[in-house]
């Protein structure tokens, strides 16, 4: 993986390839997280001798969760090549791109985050305690396993995201002070849209929280009647939640403080660019030297543009968390 071209980007990880020099239409994006959650849900549901289980212990929600992380990693992936592309235009490059996508989004760290996580939230699972009812038949047990550990290897790579997407910002914030473009329409200095990007994220993992809590309250846990688990039930539920505050604070808190230098960096120099027009202006207003006009017409102009600039910076925000 790598950015190519001057103005695009090359991001794609094993589960949204390139085939034929083609991405997969969404379509099969959208046929691909359906069938992979109905996977679950039809093996969990064959399994289980009483059906009813079924609806008691809410399996329909962890494959709706299957579904919803596989789908959502598909949108991120897309929203990130985007990203990309924005911060690209702002660098005049693509050196930290490159960085992070080498360091952090190659198939190898995805796949591993994946098992990771997927083996960790199993665990949680049998930590917290599997109901009985799955313990009836082996095929049953090990569907509910194999759910679990499909919905923690979905969570797993987008999570990884989360931290690559955290990074990103993190190492591209100090570039701002040569990117920023105070006289931008969209208030931000032109950065509008990589804050945008980052609620859009927030969205998605706050999606997938709400889907999780749900499956966790409804689920009839058998080893909640210890402390220990009670804690581990409640940091589980929290942790979506958690990844979903941490993608929009972290990189604001970067921006805002670089782009608050920016500001303080460049009000100065355009006051002080302000002082000696000014001084400028005042001579001419001591000479009645008609052949002058012309030029003092002009440094007027530049004096109404630097207060105009002023202007435009006082009301900028610092960053997406400002609104």
């Amino acid at each position: 993986m790598k950015i190519a071209g001057q103005h695009t980007s090359s991001f794609h990880p094993f589960f949204d390839p390139l085939i034929d020099g083609q991405q997969l239409s969404w379509g099969k994006k959208v046929s691909i997280a359906v069938a992979l959650g109905a996977a679950y849900l039809l093996l969990q549901y064959y399994s289980l001798s009483d059906k009813m289980d079924y609806f008691t212990h809410c399996c329909w929600i962890l494959g709706t969760i299957i579904s919803t992380a596989v789908l959502a990693l598909y949108i991120s992936a897309e929203i990130f090549r985007r990203t990309l592309v924005t911060i690209y235009q702002l660098e005049s490059g693509a050196a930290t791109c490159e960085r992070i996508i080498h360091d952090w989004l190659s198939n190898r760290f995805y796949l591993i985050a994946g098992f990771s996580f997927a083996t960790t939230n199993t665990t949680v699972g049998h930590v917290l305690g599997v109901p009985a009812e799955f313990y009836e038949t082996p095929i049953a047990l090990s569907s509910i396993y194999i759910g679990m550990f499909a919905a923690g290897f979905a969570a797993g790579m987008g999570i990884l995201g989360i931290i690559a997407i955290i990074l990103l910002y993190l190492r591209f914030a100090p570039n701002l002070l040569h990117a920023l473009d105070p006289l931008s329409p969209d208030g931000t200095g032109g950065i509008k849209k990589l804050g945008d990007t980052l609620w859009f994220f927030c969205a998605l993992t706050w999606l997938v929280g709400v889907l999780v809590s749900i499956y966790m309250f409804r689920v009839q846990w058998t080893n909640m009647h210890t402390d220990f688990v009670q804690m581990v039930f409640l940091f589980w539920i929290s942790l979506p939640y958690l990844f979903a505050v941490s993608i929009v604070l972290i990189p604001g808190l970067a921006v805002r403080r670089h782009v608050s230098y920016y500001k303080r960096y460049k009000v100065r120099q355009l006051k002080r660019e302000k002082a000696k027009l000014y001084s400028a202006y005042k001579k001419f207003d001591a000479m009645e030297d008609d052949a002058l006009i012309s030029e003092k017409k002009e440094l007027k102009e530049r004096l109404i543009r630097i207060q105009d600039e002023l202007d435009r910076l006082k009301l900028m925000r610092n960053s997406h968390l400002d609104r």
